[in-house]
């Protein structure tokens, strides 16, 4: 053993677990115009880091490759790493992001002409995308702080905990029935690979969704719809998504599973940072000859999860998260399609002269293994920032490059636009 009991703060709970064989960070990334001070946001970056001692914390792995949450003890925390390149790529930061050091960098890529990139990754088993999105505007917020004042406020806050520890507390106990049944499958052989002996891990891996970004009036045209049918944005989406892969797979039936955010469901809510993953899935599947009517289909999304909500189905799927996740698993989910809205982006703060013009999620595996998971047929992402709606996309098959077309299409039947291989 390569740490001190006392070192340790808890072992993670399966709803964390699930992200540590590939070393997980999700990272949101925004492009800048105008004068960056880099040493203020290196300051940013520090105060961050003892406002959210998470950041500095590490995750080792037992032998079973379990992980377990370590404080950072004597530890010095890595800072913001400051270098010049190219804003318009994503990198993998040319420094080692590894999880038994820190679960939190920050990445700032320096360019000419009054441009750069700030990229922030988070180890996914501490923060989920709404955790992830406060970190980010405090950052900012520490950022503007300190070029207007010099100073800055960061008093430290507890460690996040794990949804299942909250459902404990509220006595909800594992029933029968996960909801995820509409899209549960029979393991097969190929599901099995890398379970029975540990594997090595590979080299880091970066994952930069190609993306489609709507302009304000498409968005707004997407926003009237919903209202005037009322129906919900995330149905609206979740129908063009299901929809779109039908016709171009030219499947017979479709279903998806989405996280579903219980924050603001818990009695009392909860802050988005005192969780680490603090959702549920729900799971959804249709024939394809019931979603002629896009609308309608929205509509039975929208029941359906409002219904699941309702019964504490959403709550269970957490609590059977061993079934379909990890060496234990018994179930898959092979063939579903993924998908994550994160809702609307808050506006960052940001000292005068400075425009933080766009906004994109990204994934980066520090050291990636052969899954113990059946991976989707494809991940959407979808998230509005500054007005404007974006659908993203990782994965889908030989013919990937068609499907956020042909979302556009079904969302905005007369205008649509080419995918941006950013990839």
């Amino acid at each position: 053993m390569l740490w001190e009991t006392e070192d340790v703060v808890r072992v993670l709970d399966p709803s964390e677990q699930r992200f540590v064989r590939h070393a997980t960070f999700t990272g949101r990334s925004v492009t800048v115009r105008g004068e960056l001070d880099a040493a203020a946001l290196g300051a940013a970056f520090a105060a961050l880091q003892r406002a959210f001692p998470i950041l500095v914390c590490r995750i080792v792995e037992d032998a079973d490759e379990n992980g377990i949450l370590l404080r950072p003890e004597h530890i010095e925390p890595v800072g913001a790493w400051v270098g010049f390149g190219d804003p318009d790529e994503v990198r993998i930061p040319v420094e080692s992001m590894d999880p038994a050091a820190q679960l939190g960098y920050l990445d700032v890529v320096l360019a000419e002409e009054d441009r750069a990139r700030i990229t922030l990754f988070v180890h996914h088993s501490v923060a989920d995308a709404g955790h992830c999105v406060e970190l980010f505007a405090r950052l900012w917020g520490y950022y503007t702080d300190h070029v207007e004042t010099g100073a800055i406020a960061a008093l430290p806050r507890e460690y996040p905990v794990s949804v299942e520890s909250l459902l404990a507390q509220r006595g909800t106990v594992r029933g029968p029935r996960s909801g995820l049944e509409p899209v549960t499958r029979a393991l097969v052989v190929a599901d099995a690979v890398g379970v029975v002996e540990p594997s090595p891990p590979s080299s880091a891996a970066l994952a930069r969704p190609a993306r489609i970004q709507l302009d304000a009036e498409e968005t707004a045209r997407v926003l009237d719809l919903a209202r005037a049918h009322e129906v919900s944005v995330n149905g609206l989406v979740t129908a063009a998504v299901l929809r779109a892969f039908a016709t171009v797979y030219d499947v017979d039936q479709v279903g998806c599973l989405y996280p579903v955010d219980l924050r603001r469901r818990l009695d009392p809510p909860l802050p988005p940072a005192a969780g680490t993953n603090i959702s549920g899935l729900a799971a959804f599947t249709t024939g394809v000859a019931d979603t002629s009517d896009p609308v309608a289909l929205a509509r039975r999304i929208g029941t359906h999860l409002h219904n699941d909500l309702a019964t504490g189905l959403i709550e269970q799927s957490v609590l059977h998260f061993p079934d379909f996740f990890g060496p234990g698993r018994i179930h898959s989910t092979a063939g579903h399609l993924a998908l994550t809205n994160t809702g609307t982006v808050p506006a960052f703060r940001a000292p005068a002269g400075l425009l933080i013009d766009d906004y994109e999620i990204v994934y980066l595996s520090a050291h990636p293994r052969p899954s113990t998971g059946a991976s989707a047929a494809a991940t959407f992402l979808i998230y509005t920032y500054r007005g404007k709606l974006t659908l993203a996309r990782l994965g889908g098959g030989i013919r990937a490059a068609e499907l956020l077309t042909a979302i556009t299409t079904e969302l905005i039947p007369d205008q649509a636009g080419d995918e941006a291989a950013t990839a």
